[in-house]
């Protein structure tokens, strides 16, 4: 495949994968956008730390590349194809995608407001 073809997936499908255990969700954005929500158990590799060749040899799993609308995580996607990474996919539309189709996020955001002094 060339790395310019990327195979998105949709966030019904990436929630699936993500359940069964088929795949690894690599979240791609900054370290606050992260904290601020993400999926569960998915990893933080902000983009601007993405190093394929120290990334991990993840050949058992589907991977999932992940960022707010779909561009960094695009971006990320054609780096690791270039090192040749396989069975990779990108969440289409990103976080917002996921939270539209109202599938499962965690982080501050859903955090109870601390209104103590």
């Amino acid at each position: 495949m060339a790395t310019d073809e990327i195979v998105e997936v949709t966030p019904q499908t990436a929630d699936q994968w993500r359940e069964s255990g088929e795949a690894i969700l690599i979240d791609v954005r900054e370290t606050s956008e992260y904290d601020y929500e993400h999926i569960p158990g998915s990893l933080l590799l902000p983009l601007s730390f993405l190093d394929p060749d120290v990334f991990p040899p993840l050949k058992d799993k589907k991977l999932v590349m992940i960022c707010a609308i779909g561009k960094r995580s695009a971006a990320a996607y054609k780096q690791l194809a270039k090192a040749g990474y396989e069975n990779m996919f990108n969440l289409e539309g990103g976080i917002g995608a996921w939270r539209k189709a109202d599938l499962e996020l965690q982080g501050v955001r859903f955090e109870e407001e601390d209104y103590s002094v």
